[in-house]
């Protein structure tokens, strides 16, 4: 297969298997071109990033790479009653890669990478009807891991990852309070509401958490390997900070629709000054997961490979919403934490040499849903997912340049909790239908060399 048969084949399956998770299935071009699979991909410094057990397959002393990229991802919430369709922004991200591997002896190499192992990032405007679930967040994890590989015997070698994960959260959503002539007193018929003020809450933390990651490669002959890794969950509390973005505050009857009266507005102001906004549980907890791989040297030309995970989604854990207070009680938002579970997912990859300096990828993978359905917003995401992964390799400069681009797209999913109303009595969900939609790229171009 040529150069424009793998893009013909590309056009053609593009559309129906693409797919968006919460984590990426690599950061460098080759593990992206091959969506993900790799534990077994012996000799391949990239796939060493997957499982450190690989690293003592390497044909050379030491080699490295460095690649950069980026992350883009869309999101989308279509509203049945008017058919009114809100597109996310924030869409993009840098994703940066590094590797390297050197032998310390025949037996025994150690290694270093950079990797990004889960991202999610979007934001509503104003007119989301979702705000008061969410209506932006920032999910990033970026890792530095130090990695040893070792050879039990030629055919099997055990492998050990150790770092740590720098986390980013950033969360916002919309809440509504009274609006009472003193603001320093409670609500009451002394003091009625006159309206209710919506203002944005929001809430941020980074912290460095540990990181482990171990892996098995066992080659049952020259053509066959089995391979195993396992990614422990990252997880922590971060120091979360909370406040008030009262840049688009809004004043509304006491209804929750239509504007509110002169003396409502004109009392706003005070009550957003004597009001008081606290985080909520820092406590974050981003899934581990353990892959099983078998891959297979067909011939010179060419490879494929056959991975199988399973996702510990069930100890998904996000921060909780912040809470604001006022003399006439708190609000706060609730949905997001929903409830998550655990699932299986599966990645194919294939790998041809296509002239004696040109490399052609190709990958597809699915993986589970994170979420219960009746959960599922376009925050977070959390639906079933595919995606359709493709990439070349150049040998050039002394070493290999590499290319690789994925199409991700969740499977759609028709929701009737994220559509709500919050008047005087409080929040509550509406029960209209809410299709929620996602979709993104990854690409990346990298360098390798060995030394």
């Amino acid at each position: 297969m040529g150069v424009s048969g793998l893009l013909a084949l590309a056009a053609f399956l593009g559309a129906p298997l693409s797919g968006q998770t919460l984590w990426t299935p690599a950061s460098d071009p080759v593990g992206i071109a091959r969506a993900g699979a790799g534990v077994a991909f012996g000799q391949s410094l990239e796939a060493g990033a997957i499982n450190p057990a690989l690293l003592v397959t390497l044909r050379e002393d030491g080699a490295a790479y460095v690649a950069a990229g980026m992350e883009l991802m869309s999101s989308q919430a279509t509203l049945q009653s008017n058919s009114q369709v809100l597109f996310s922004s924030d869409r993009n991200r840098f994703l940066p890669a590094f590797g390297a591997a050197w032998k310390i002896k025949d037996h025994f190499y150690m290694g270093l990478k950079v990797d990004n192992p889960f991202m999610r990032h979007a934001r509503f405007e104003s007119d989301y009807t979702g705000r008061f679930e969410g209506q932006s967040l920032e999910l990033t994890a970026r890792r530095a891991s130090l990695q040893f590989s070792y050879a039990v015997t030629p055919a099997f070698s055990l492998g050990l990852s150790v770092g740590a994960a720098r986390v980013q959260y950033a969360f916002s959503n919309a809440v509504r309070v009274p609006v009472t002539a003193d603001p320093q007193a409670p609500m009451s018929t002394a003091n009625p509401a006159l309206g209710l003020l919506e203002v944005g809450l929001t809430q941020s933390g980074a912290k460095t958490l540990p990181s482990l990651e171990a892996g098995f490669r066992w080659a049952i002959n020259p053509r066959w390997t089995l391979a195993g890794a396992w990614q422990g969950p990252i997880r922590g509390t971060l120091g979360l900070t909370a406040g008030i973005d009262g840049s688009k505050a809004t004043v509304t009857s006491v209804t929750g629709y239509g504007p509110a009266d002169a003396i409502a507005n004109a009392a706003a102001p005070g009550v957003q000054a004597a009001a008081t906004v606290a985080p909520g549980s820092g406590d974050i907890t981003l899934p581990g997961r353990f892959t099983l791989g078998v891959r297979q040297r067909v011939n010179q030309i060419f490879t494929w490979e056959a991975d199988l995970r399973f996702v510990q989604g069930g100890s998904t854990r996000i921060p909780g919403y912040p809470v604001i207070t006022t003399s006439s009680g708190t609000a706060t938002g609730s949905g997001m934490p929903g409830t998550y579970h655990s699932g299986f997912g599966l990645s194919l990859a294939g790998e041809m040499t296509l002239t004696k300096r040109l490399t052609g990828r190709l990958g597809f993978s699915s993986d589970p849903s994170l979420r219960e359905d009746p959960s599922v917003e376009p925050l977070l995401g959390g639906s079933r997912n595919a995606a359709f992964s493709m990439g070349l390799g150049l040998k050039a400069f002394g070493g290999e340049i590499s290319v690789g681009w994925q199409i991700r797209q969740s499977q759609d999913r028709d929701v009737r909790r994220l559509d709500g109303a919050w008047n005087l009595a409080g929040y509550a969900t509406t029960g209209t239908q809410t299709r929620v939609e996602s979709m993104g790229h990854l690409w990346s171009i990298g360098y390798r060399r060995s030394f």
